[in-house]
């Protein structure tokens, strides 16, 4: 019998707690007529057996609370071997309801068994935050092996423990994982397995630097054991790691031009070796550094490579390879092509729970939106990556998105007419040592300043931003911002300045071949300069 009262969902499988299925029994007929009388159940189902629900989950309640301990155990282990038993070519898909039969029978190895195997059907179906569950749900009934544990004992300890993490990263904070993975550190070099402490130093350093800021100084001694392992197994694809996690920092942070030349040296080496973080991750940041570079033919290439490794991975490997190409899209200014990769991105990052993925693919969507002229559709894409982001650590994302969001306030003439609220932003990104989202905060504070005519506010921000970026490398961001500085410039009734920065944007689209918006500039030139 089951319970679907109140709403609650059929259980895939026999269920304790619910009740037993009809025996041919006379006296068992007679006692389930006497229940359904008293209308304590009802019949569910005649064929293929005969099967009854409780009317309320109180009842059902109820009588599971009526069975002494040692009952409920003998029965939650006579339905968890009934199930195996009855069902064996689907234990993966009924392991959770194995586990909690196996766990309440007081069988901890097998409930751990059943948890690890509902822990990777989850992985299979992209489902992250169940295959986290699964996974904390096994570690918590492991206790931390004692200085006598034996060696499977510590080494199933520590292999839960780097599942649960490796589950958990798309939407925990950095700080809770690394500090969980940092704890089993420990029992990993103390089994002596060079391949699982690579596993796990490769988890800590990846983690760190995810999290777009530079690298605490346990992330950093996690990198350099990861050098030293890859001299022990003589594995140059695991020397390339930390030189890869390094570039991928840079990407983002600057200088972008070091990070795409410590890329393009890594991923070959990377391809040889498949481990947490694979050459698909690697070449959809290659991507994007390209296209930050406004090297769009080689960011092309890379996107597409970096798809199809990435159709054999996981989820996060696949919305990493689509949210690069939603960027690579985004950069070479082709909006109406990145906005529904965009969309997608959000909507399949929140499906799965990968929050890092939402957050980042509700930035670039609430960008394109912006620069679509949309500026409602703008704010509730980018409100969204900031209700969300609370979860991950204050790194990059947090400051752009409250950057963003200001910015389009301005737009849509919702702004207080001053620098405040653009502090806090502005001075994590200097904390964080990110150069170009310290640009990315300027530029916006300009364009705000704009909206509002405070044009000497305006150029000096802009000014900052622009020597940031010519700095990094960003030429397709410093040939908007300049484009947006002559269009400024003209505006506040400085003509001569205005066509200046505009033929300078001009000649950087041009370099580029953004041929659309090269023309966009050479139309504004065209057209006497006035006041806005």
């Amino acid at each position: 019998m089951t319970d679907e009262s109140a709403g609650r969902p059929p259980v895939a499988a026999p269920d304790v707690t619910a009740g037993t299925r009809a025996a041919p029994s006379e006296l068992l007929d007679a006692e389930l007529e006497t229940l359904e009388a008293r209308g304590l159940i009802e019949v569910a189902a005649y064929r293929p057996e005969l099967e009854y629900l409780f009317r309320h989950w109180l009842i059902q309640d109820a009588a599971y609370g009526s069975l002494l301990k040692q009952e409920r155990r003998e029965l939650h282990r006579l339905v968890g071997e009934a199930v195996e038993s009855l069902y064996p070519d689907r234990h993966d898909e009924m392991a959770g309801v194995l586990a909690m039969h196996f766990e309440q029978a007081g069988d901890t190895p097998r409930a751990v068994e059943y948890l690890l195997a509902d822990g990777h059907y989850a992985l299979d179906r992209n489902a992250i935050r169940e295959a986290h569950a699964a996974f904390d749900r096994a570690a918590s009934l492991l206790p931390r092996p004692g200085p006598d544990a034996t060696e499977p004992t510590r080494r199933q300890w520590v292999d839960v423990q780097l599942l649960r993490a490796r589950a958990g990263w798309p939407f925990l904070p950095t700080s809770q994982v690394l500090a969980e993975l940092q704890a089993i550190v420990p029992e990993v070099e103390q089994l002596g397995d060079p391949e699982l402490a690579a596993q796990a130093h490769l988890q800590i350093a990846f983690i760190g630097i995810e999290a777009g800021s530079a690298p605490d100084p346990l992330v950093a001694r996690s990198m350099e054991r990861l050098a030293e392992l890859a001299s022990v197994l003589d594995d140059p694809s695991l020397a390339a790691l930390p030189l890869a996690l390094r570039a991928m920092n840079k990407v983002f942070t600057g200088p972008i031009g070091e990070g795409v030349a410590a890329l393009e040296s890594a991923i070959p080496l990377m391809e040889k070796r498949r481990d947490f973080i694979g050459a698909a991750f690697a070449r959809g940041w290659l991507a994007m550094g390209y296209a930050q570079l406004g090297e769009f033919e080689k960011a092309e290439a890379a996107s597409r490579e970096a798809t199809r490794q990435a159709a054999a991975g996981d989820v996060i490997a696949q919305l990493d390879a689509q949210i690069a190409e939603a960027m690579v899209r985004s950069l070479r200014g082709e909006l109406d092509e990145a906005e529904p990769l965009a969309v997608a991105c959000v909507d399949r990052s929140q499906e799965s729970g990968a929050t890092y993925c939402a957050v980042v693919s509700a930035w670039i969507l609430g960008d394109v939106y912006q620069r679509q002229g949309r500026p409602q559709e703008a704010g509730q894409a980018l409100q969204l990556g900031l209700d969300i982001s609370p979860g991950l650590e204050p790194g990059m994302w947090g400051p752009t998105l409250q950057a963003w969001i200001r910015a389009n306030a301005a737009t849509l003439g919702d702004s207080k007419g001053s620098d405040e609220g653009w502090d806090e932003p502005l001075a994590e990104t200097r904390r964080s040592g990110n150069r170009l989202s310290e640009a990315a905060v300027l530029w916006k504070r300009a364009e705000a300043a704009i909206e509002e005519q405070r044009w000497e506010t305006a150029f000096r921000d802009l000014a900052r931003s622009a020597s940031i970026l010519e700095e990094q490398g960003a030429r397709p961001n410093l040939a908007r911002l300049t484009r947006g500085w002559g269009t400024a410039l003209r505006s506040a009734g400085h003509a001569d300045e205005g066509d200046e920065k505009l033929r300078q944007a001009l000649a950087l689209f041009e370099a580029m071949g953004l041929e659309r918006e090269a023309q966009q500039v050479r139309d504004e030139l065209a057209r006497a300069p006035g006041p806005r």
